[in-house]
């Protein structure tokens, strides 16, 4: 019997199929079938799809990915789906993905595509769709992100990138960094995570160029801006922070730097300060505090409140001690009538102390 339990258990888990091969890429969408059932892999996996931005993928928090083919008359199309863990990272990755042959497309709030090539956010969901010609083919996507969107998280996408200057700005040139893998591919400058990001922090990076000449541009956010500075205070013992010379021969640099709040603004690959400073000054960033308590906004009464208010206040006075004498002495009367002599004319238990200032005798009765 216990053979037989184990048996029966064994062949339901082979049943059961693992999370990354459960199809979330649709059989069809507005006219296209899947030439052939989806692959799909882990996030440990990713190399043979991704290859060396197999583990950026997987800082930026990837959970698995699912591949499938599709076909529509003579053409065909591939599709990638990357499930990320939050918005966040779907955001990153996109930026990582990008290149300067897309141009903004009207699928989410942020997709790209190029002639051969579209990379779509949907929530926690990135995908990397290939083929001949998409342009004529941004209706079909649609199509297919409708059928996708209930599956997706839609929290909020990061906005550090709302602090980048728009001027000088090449086009495409945003990447969203969340480790210091995807950092050391895009900026190498420093060994490590010389940005912070295990301490909490987050960063995008655009390149400019202005006057001829190209340089690039790190916005880092802290949790706070202690922590930022004390970041600030570091680098300058790493790096050739905000030289007045020509450059340090021992530390690497130069790197020119600002902060503001919990936001630090560097600029590398730049050796005028005065491009640096430029860039600098473009940043605007203001710390915000957000109150999430109930707020009661209090203010002094005017003098007709304060009269309206002294009068319905004495008449609900007036009106209880009415309405308490008339309970009063109802009860008084009521009693009497009911019970007469017993509880309020008991004359034989009532006891007078008199003076005797006058010729009659004061007698209980005489008070009823």
């Amino acid at each position: 019997m216990r053979d037989l339990l184990l048996a029966c258990l064994v062949v339901l888990a082979g049943a059961v199929p693992p999370a990354a091969a459960q199809d979330w890429l649709p059989p069809t969408f507005s006219g296209w079938t899947a030439s052939e059932p989806s692959i799909a892999v882990h996030a440990d996996a990713l190399e043979q799809w991704l290859g060396a931005d197999a583990a950026i993928f997987r800082e930026y928090g990837a959970v698995a990915a699912e591949r499938r083919s599709y076909i529509r008359a003579a053409d065909t199309l591939t599709v990638t789906l990357y499930r990320m863990r939050d918005p966040t990272g779907a955001f990153g990755a996109y930026t990582y993905l990008l290149n300067e042959q897309m141009s903004a497309a009207n699928l989410t709030p942020y997709s790209s595509i190029s002639r051969q090539r579209a990379v779509v956010t949907l929530g926690n969901l990135l995908l990397d769709v290939t083929g001949k010609d998409l342009w004529p083919l941004a209706g079909d996507l649609k199509a297919m992100l409708e059928q996708l969107a209930p599956r997706a998280d839609r929290s909020p996408y990061p906005t550090l990138a709302q602090h980048l200057p728009a001027r000088g700005r090449l086009t495409n040139s945003e990447r969203y960094l969340l480790g210091p893998q995807a950092l050391q591919r895009l900026l190498p400058l420093g060994n490590g995570d010389w940005v912070g990001f295990a301490d909490g922090a987050e960063a995008e990076l655009a390149r400019y160029r202005l006057s001829g000449q190209e340089a690039t541009l790190l916005l880092a956010s802290y949790p706070t801006p202690q922590a930022a500075a004390r970041k600030f205070e570091e680098l300058g013992r790493w790096f050739d922070l905000n030289p007045e010379h020509n450059g340090s021969p021992i530390l690497p640099g130069p790197l020119f730097a600002r902060r503001k709040g919990s936001l630090l603004a560097l600029v590398a690959h730049s050796k005028s300060r005065s491009l640096a400073n430029s860039l600098l000054e473009q940043v605007h960033y203001e710390t915000q505090v957000t109150w999430n308590e109930p707020r009661h906004s209090l203010t002094d009464p005017n003098i007709g409140q304060i009269l309206v208010g002294t009068i319905v206040g004495t008449g609900v006075i007036l009106l209880f001690a009415l309405v308490a004498g008339i309970g009063f002495g109802g009860v008084r009367i009521l009693v009497k009538y009911f019970f007469p002599g017993k509880v309020f004319d008991r004359t034989s238990q009532v006891e007078i102390l008199q003076l005797g200032l006058s010729s009659k005798p004061i007698e209980a009765k005489d008070f009823y």
